[in-house]
């Protein structure tokens, strides 16, 4: 796949509207509050360099992650360069990471029946199983795409799903549909620093998210140097740095 063909949801108003009427509509409301401010670092999809450089650069602080898998997508070349093997997935999780779900396929769930992305969503299980993976404890939706029956119908052993939409999760928060600031894109990395500035004064929960990591990244990727920054003013502003999973664990 190159850059050319990359699919990329819908931009128009009437879907822009949907996106914001999904986020709104609370499938899994919760009050969440914590003692101390929590990072969480994603890797959507997730190719070699995200297993290899992002999660070098995490280990380095100390800190672990949360990788999306999406398992048709394993051993495969995408837009943001070749995609984990199973390897790359067991060695991750040796290592103290996160292995969430994505779905199999990783198709838009906005768009596709909800039954269909269910029984997508089963066979990944089934697939990263298969490659050795424990169960996948969260959910991300490819593309940050979803509806509010799927929220609605998201199986009970997902203790999370993951969305694009920014924002921090404290307080009125959605489990199903949890805020997540990009690591790339025009301005992102500004928006995301001065988001950490607010959780450290908040005691929030931030989930930030990007794909490869690489001193050449994708438009939808993020070099090293920006990330070990990032990672570094975390620590600094005195958030905690845990896989998704685990910071839901120490919600008050």
């Amino acid at each position: 796949m190159s850059e050319a063909v990359a699919y990329i949801p819908s931009r128009s108003l009437p879907a822009r509207l949907n996106r914001r009427l999904t986020q709104w509509r609370a499938a899994r409301p919760a009050d969440l509050r914590f003692d101390a401010p929590i990072l969480s670092i994603c890797f959507d999809d997730f190719p070699v360099s995200a297993a290899q450089a992002g999660a070098r650069i995490l280990e380095s602080h100390g800190a672990r992650g949360t990788f999306y898998a999406a398992a048709a997508l394993a051993e495969t070349d995408g837009p943001c360069g070749r995609n984990f093997s199973p390897a790359h997935a067991r060695a991750l999780a040796a290592a103290g990471h996160e292995i969430g779900c994505h779905t199999f396929e990783h198709e838009d769930c906005a768009v596709r029946d909800t039954y269909a992305t269910l029984q997508d969503i089963a066979k990944n299980r089934d697939a990263l199983a298969a490659m050795g993976c424990a169960p996948a404890e969260s959910l991300a939706y490819p593309y940050g795409e979803t509806r509010v029956d799927l929220k609605k119908a998201l199986p009970p052993r997902f203790a999370a799903a993951r969305g694009i939409l920014p924002g921090l999760n404290v307080r009125r928060a959605d489990l199903a549909q949890l805020r997540a600031f990009p690591l790339f894109g025009a301005g992102a990395m500004g928006r995301a620093h001065a988001a950490l500035t607010q959780a450290a004064a908040r005691n929030a929960w931030m989930i930030a998210f990007t794909h490869d990591v690489s001193n050449d990244p994708s438009p939808w990727g993020t070099s090293e140097a920006a990330l070990d920054r990032f990672i570094a003013a975390a620590r600094a502003a005195g958030l905690r740095i845990l896989p998704v999973a685990e910071a839901l664990k120490e919600r008050c």
